[in-house]
Order: C-alpha cells, then sequence, then structure tokens
C-alpha cells in the first residue's frame, strides 16, 4: 500500500477536525433557550360553513417544560405561503374544548417505609393542596398488592380525607411495584383532539425495588404505561432500584429523587408543577379562513412562533387541510 504524503495526512486531519466541529454544532446548546421553543400538533380540523381552520397543539421549551403564556400576537399563520391577517379573527384559547385533567398518584407503604409514613401523606397532602380546580385525581396505596383509596375526584377535602386514611402500622413486607403499575395504567386514556381532551399522568412513589412476583416483570409495566406520561417520586434507600424507575419515567426530567424525607414534600410540589405546566401549555388556534371556493383542495398551513430560534422539525407545525365546502 503506498504510504499517505505528508499533504494528505494534513488534509485528512483537517476534515476529521470539521466533521467532528460540525458534531459539536449540531449538539450545542443555544445560547438564548430563552426563545426556544418546540410545538407538537395534535389535530388539525375545518368548520366548512364558517370556513373555520382549528389546530390543537403544545408548545413546550428546550428542556420539554410546559410553555403556558404564548398569545395571538406571538404566532404567525401562514396559509399557502400567505400571511394571515387581521380580518381572520386570530383566536388562541382552550375554554371551548371539553378538558379532563386526570392524575393517579401511586404510594408504596410498605414495611421498609413504616416509621416513615406521616412525611409520605404531608408530602402527598402538599400535591393535593396545589391541585389545579379541573384537575381529578385518584390515589392508590400498594404493598403486596394494590389498594383503591379513592377514585378521581376533584374534590381536595375528600381526597386529604384519603390520604389521612393511609395505615402507618402492620405494613406487609413486599413490594408488587409493577402489578400496581398495571393495575391503575388503565384508569384512563390519553385524547387530544378538538373534540375533548384527556390529560393524564400517574405519580409513583417508591423506596425500594419491585419484589414481589418474578412473572411480573418491568417490561410488563413498561407496556402498561405505554405513551401515558409516568412520574418517578423515588426516596433514597440500600434497595432502590433507580435504573428500572429512570426506564419507568421514561424522560429523565421526570424522574425525581429525595435523599431523605425532608425533600420529600417538594419533590411532589415540583412534580405538580410540571403537571400543571404541561397541562397549560395545550393551545387552540383558530381563524377563518379567506378560502371562499367550495372545491376540493388541500392547503398548506403553517404556525410558527414569532423569534423561536429551534429551526428543527418540531420548531414549527406544517399541515395540510381540506377546503372543500368552503364558503357554501
Amino acid at each position: 500500500m503506498k504510504p499517505f504524503s505528508t499533504f494528505a495526512k494534513f488534509a485528512l486531519l483537517l476534515l476529521l477536525t470539521a466533521a467532528i466541529g460540525c458534531n459539536k454544532d449540531d449538539d450545542a446548546t443555544p445560547t438564548d433557550i430563552s426563545k426556544f421553543y418546540r410545538m407538537k400538533q395534535f389535530e388539525v380540523g375545518v368548520l366548512p360553513k364558517q370556513r373555520m381552520v382549528q389546530v390543537l397543539f403544545q408548545v413546550t421549551d428546550y428542556d420539554g417544560k410546559g410553555v403556558s403564556s404564548l398569545t395571538e400576537a406571538d404566532f404567525t399563520v401562514t396559509e399557502n405561503k400567505g400571511n394571515i391577517d387581521s380580518e381572520a379573527d386570530l383566536r388562541v384559547g382552550i375554554s371551548s374544548i371539553p378538558f379532563e385533567l386526570k392524575t393517579v398518584l401511586l404510594l408504596d407503604i410498605t414495611r421498609s417505609v413504616e416509621g416513615l409514613v406521616p412525611q409520605i401523606k404531608t408530602a402527598a397532602r402538599s400535591l393535593v393542596e396545589s391541585k389545579m380546580p379541573e384537575q381529578q385525581i385518584a390515589i392508590y396505596t400498594f404493598d403486596s398488592q394494590s389498594h383503591p383509596l379513592i377514585t378521581f375526584t376533584k374534590n381536595k377535602q375528600e381526597l386529604l380525607a384519603a390520604i389521612d386514611g393511609i395505615p402507618e402500622t402492620g405494613l406487609v413486607n413486599s413490594t408488587n411495584l409493577y402489578g400496581a403499575i398495571i393495575e391503575v395504567a388503565n384508569l384512563w386514556v390519553d385524547n387530544y383532539t378538538i373534540d375533548g381532551i384527556v390529560d393524564g399522568s400517574m405519580v409513583i412513589f417508591t423506596d425500594g425495588r419491585h419484589n414481589a412476583s418474578q412473572n411480573i416483570t418491568l417490561a410488563h409495566a413498561q407496556s402498561a404505561i405505554g405513551t401515558r406520561r409516568a412520574y418517578v417520586a423515588a426516596l433514597a434507600s440500600p434497595d432502590l432500584d433507580e435504573n428500572s424507575l429512570k426506564a419507568l419515567a421514561k424522560d429523565p426530567d421526570r424522574y425525581f429523587k429525595a435523599n431523605d424525607t425532608a425533600g420529600l414534600e417538594q419533590m411532589f410540589v415540583d412534580i405538580q408543577a410540571e403537571i400543571q405546566s404541561l397541562s397549560n401549555s395545550i393551545y387552540f388556534l383558530y381563524y377563518q379562513s379567506p378560502i371562499s371556493d367550495p372545491a376540493p383542495y388541500l392547503n398548506e398551513l403553517t404556525i410558527k412562533i414569532k423569534d423561536n430560534i429551534n429551526n428543527g422539525k418540531d420548531g414549527q407545525i406544517m399541515e395540510l387541510f381540506n377546503s372543500e365546502g368552503f364558503g357554501n
């Protein structure tokens, strides 16, 4: 084989350096993440008689946290590459859509937390006390099996009374974590449509690992959760199975850990804040299209957030809608 010349070696080094530099640029954090938005489209619909175009979507920031402060003035909407003007009566609001916010609180009450139950109750109360008025919460505990304390309700006093009734002694030395998750995961089905929204979350508290049955595995629990949102509130202990719990949370930002009972309450408050933030980040944008030709035609719709520095695919919404029947 003919050896590389000095020039060839130098050229190869430059190419490698450039390639590495490009990778760094691609992975680099933007200098001003306050201007970085991600957009996730749920549904585009039309009301032909009113020539109304409706879009349901969610906006999150660079870290995946919900963004709830945007108004009509923050969006640019184009139809077939032409801007929608002021006559289109562009609006942003979600009050007209039936909305259910559901949260399942699943608490590990096994012998390993005996003596800590009062602190766990205080932490659970903090989540309930900060609940949104429309938020429905169901509370379950588990040891060798799961125990329903209260089904979905908006009644704060009933929820607090259910927490007060959690036993503090005589606890069972068996943790059926995966079985409990499987049992409560089907309590709700997420739905994000213009006709109605169901936005659910599961909050799992534990200080240990699944040890009740080898026939129920992490994979079974993950399959039960599916695309549902799960938060894990972990209390540090020698038995804590962090790898499995992080896998249940799926997103690192949905795994919370307290090193001692003093951090339990803040952990639950932080999780509730996350739930509230994501719930409030769902937008319903609608406007009257200038199209008055009733013939069927696929139109290109683009929605952008002004000054958004996210140039990726999730930095805007691009969809098609059929204007058949418009103007009739």
